[in-house]
């Protein structure tokens, strides 16, 4: 059964062209993610593949709690997307039909094998296309792997390299999974004694998003599986992966032993070559910063990083201007070019580049570095090494940290636009008897050292909290102060900045487990009501389409208690006090007033609200990392897929839209007024 794309407010697509020619699309769009079908296959055919996979859908259900099930349903999810969205790419139908059959196949001999407990597709080496299920939405999704004959599995701790794909528009999950099944040839790289995982990265978004979190999903359940050295994993892409590899480089720089940039983009207003005529609006720009590279620079002071060009590539320009905002920070990494290449790497540069790699990666990652270096525009991204940057004067303003353990005993700080700092003292500034002498900003402090953690890494993510562990400084009237060490930050409300587990932004919270939830009745506006049928339907049809999953949805009235249901996901609540009584109970929460007449935030006067919506986000539950979303899903749309770089939020943290301007490939409305909560998440 195709899903049907025509929603009656989308606007004709728009037309292929050149790589990034004047209004900034990729060569390779087509109008549309996923892109209308090269060859259709026929009715009769699609129906013989529905028939077979609803007999191995069956079998699959037996099987489906099995700790690797997900190597099984990758192959279902493939296929019933292609026929969903119509993924038929080859130039023959019969080839299209030779995957589809090739996927069956594999899909009935893992769930035949896993009735058996068995997984013979893990033994061995070569290539391997494995699963997993992601905690965002529950989707399963895809993996490659490649073990070269020097390995063996389980002996030691072995190194591994995290390899992003570049942009593919018809590379969906049918076509991915394909190639990783059938692939013959290893790789770009092959390091020695060394495990290349290709993710999927949710299709086409650039890395970004859920594709970011699919990153580190994808990384773990690897590690689990084969033993790998945490401390010996590498990130490189090429490409839109060398965009990735930028972006997860510097927001993320302390998770690798070392990262490779190739021909990659890194930033939105140089690389769409903008003018100031061409600028979007104030808020569109600073929410630039939540993935401009050039903002988060210094943080590659925490790990080695490569970058390699083609001497004639177009893309060599961002890495270049890469180099000088790097130098401006006293940071040279190497640069290599390809000579008289174009959007490819050169037969013998590309062995240095591995070379230089497999040398960091040798040394390892370093957890606990004497100096730690952060900057970055939100706390959502504050964290390096043993330090975190947790709360800021004002978000999406340039923020930095600078540790370094003086000696056994001192640690200076200096910092600019922090507000809350939590941090864990490695271990050599514990020699000072259980007290730690900390100057911050000039400011002498004394501190407790709490207990040493025997997996630190694993404690920063998902461990068990530990009391006292962790020293936490917060600057009040332009002075810092011991916050202690038991105290959780993230329970102390909006003091000190908006926290990493709340930074804002609507779009954030698709990044983590979330729950859609439908209205239960209906509002005094026939117009409302039909803006959020449409929207929503949109929004779950969207999320299918270019997140590759199937969003978990309820109507309000299946939540009996929404601060119960906020404590472990993110709630995406769609309509109005009227119509769905879960934002009719965290309506006195939210800093705003809204009524069947009037509609506004506070201060305001309010707007008509049978022609007016608001679109928010809000930490209103009462839960450490969750928050409520109304009325929104993604704020960029489809005429944005047209490149990467512009996949990113457009709507600060709140928004009026007026909806008599109808919903389009740019906007879900006309917005009227939007902004930024501040620091306390009160309107500004």
């Amino acid at each position: 059964m195709r899903v049907v794309l025509s929603l009656c407010f989308i606007l004709s697509t728009l037309p292929a062209s050149a790589q990034l020619t004047a209004n900034g699309a990729t060569a390779s769009f087509k109008g549309s993610l996923p892109p209308k079908p090269t060859t259709a296959l026929s009715a009769e055919q699609e129906a013989a593949i529905e028939r077979e996979l609803d007999v191995v859908k069956a079998e699959f259900e037996s099987v489906k709690k099995h700790q690797r099930s997900a190597d099984a349903a990758i192959f279902l999810k493939a296929l019933r997307y292609a026929l969903d969205f119509d993924e038929w790419y080859d130039k023959k139908p019969e080839d299209g039909m030779k995957k589809a059959t090739a996927l069956l196949d594999e899909a009935k001999k893992r769930v035949a094998a896993l009735k058996e407990n068995k997984t013979p597709w893990m033994d061995g080496t070569g290539q391997k296309v494995l699963g997993f299920y992601s905690k965002i939405d529950d989707s399963a999704q895809p993996y490659g792997v490649e073990i070269p004959e020097d390995v063996k599995i389980g002996s030691n701790e072995i190194p591994m390299w995290i390899w992003l794909h570049g942009r593919g528009d018809t590379a969906t999950d049918l076509h991915f999974v394909y190639s990783r099944l059938m692939a013959k040839k290893p790789g770009q790289f092959q390091p020695k004694g060394t495990i290349v995982i290709h993710p999927f990265g949710r299709y086409c978004n650039g890395w970004k998003s859920a594709g970011e979190t699919d990153v580190f999903e994808c990384r773990d359940d690897a590690i689990a599986r084969f033993k790998v050295d945490k401390n010996r994993v590498a990130l490189a892409g090429f490409s839109m992966g060398g965009a990735g590899a930028w972006h997860l480089g510097a927001h993320y720089a302390d998770q690798w032993a070392c990262v490779h940039t190739g021909a990659g983009f890194a930033d939105v207003k140089r690389y769409q070559k903008l003018t100031p005529d061409k600028y979007p609006v104030w808020y569109e720009q600073k929410l630039w910063g939540v993935y401009d590279v050039p903002d988060y620079v210094r943080n590659f002071m925490n790990v080695p990083l490569i970058s390699y060009s083609g001497e004639i590539d177009a893309q060599r320009d961002s890495a270049e201007y890469m180099m000088e905002v790097l130098a401006n920070e006293s940071i040279k990494p190497p640069h290599l070019i390809g000579p008289g290449m174009g959007h490819k790497y050169h037969p013998e540069v590309i062995k240095e580049v591995q070379a230089w790699i497999e040398r960091a990666v040798d040394k390892g990652r370093d957890l606990f570095p004497d100096e730690v270096h952060i900057q970055t525009k939100t706390p959502f991204y504050g964290r390096m090494k043993w330090m975190n940057l947790h709360g800021m004067e004002e978000s999406w303003k340039d923020a930095r940290l600078h540790a370094k353990v003086l000696d056994g005993k001192t640690l200076e700080i200096k910092t600019s636009n922090v507000t809350r700092i939590v941090f864990y003292p490695p271990p050599q500034a514990r020699k000072g008897g259980g007290k730690l002498k900390t100057i911050v900003d000039g400011t002498d402090l004394n501190l407790t050292v709490g207990p040493e953690l025997p997996q630190f890494e694993t404690f920063m993510s998902t461990g068990p909290k530990v009391p006292g562990s962790m020293c936490r400084l917060i600057k009040e009237k332009g002075v810092w102060r011991d916050f202690g060490n038991d105290q959780s930050f993230q329970h102390e409300g909006p003091v000190g900045g908006k926290p990493s587990s709340h930074p804002g932004l609507m779009d954030m919270s698709l990044m983590k487990r979330f729950l859609v939830v439908l209205p239960d009745g209906k509002s005094s506006s026939s117009v409302i009501d039909a803006w959020v049928e449409i929207e929503s339907a949109h929004f779950l049809t969207r999320w299918k389409g270019l997140m590759r999953g199937d969003v978990r949805v309820v109507k309000a009235s299946e939540v009996p208690d929404v601060y119960e249901a906020g404590k472990t996901q993110s709630l995406i609540l769609w309509g109005t006090p009227e119509s769905n009584s879960c934002i009719k109970s965290v309506l006195g929460s939210l800093p705003m007033h809204w009524t069947a007449e009037k509609v506004g935030m506070n201060g305001k006067a309010g707007l008509d609200a049978v022609m007016h919506l608001p679109a928010l986000t809000y930490p209103c539950l009462k839960s450490p990392g969750f928050e409520v979303v109304i009325n929104s899903g993604f704020t960029f749309r489809e005429a944005h897929d047209k490149t990467n770089s512009l996949q990113n939020p457009k709507l600060p943290d709140w928004a009026i839209l007026d909806i008599t301007q109808a919903p389009n490939t740019e906007n879900a409305g006309k917005v009227v007024a939007a902004d930024f909560f501040d620091e306390s998440w009160q309107v500004k």
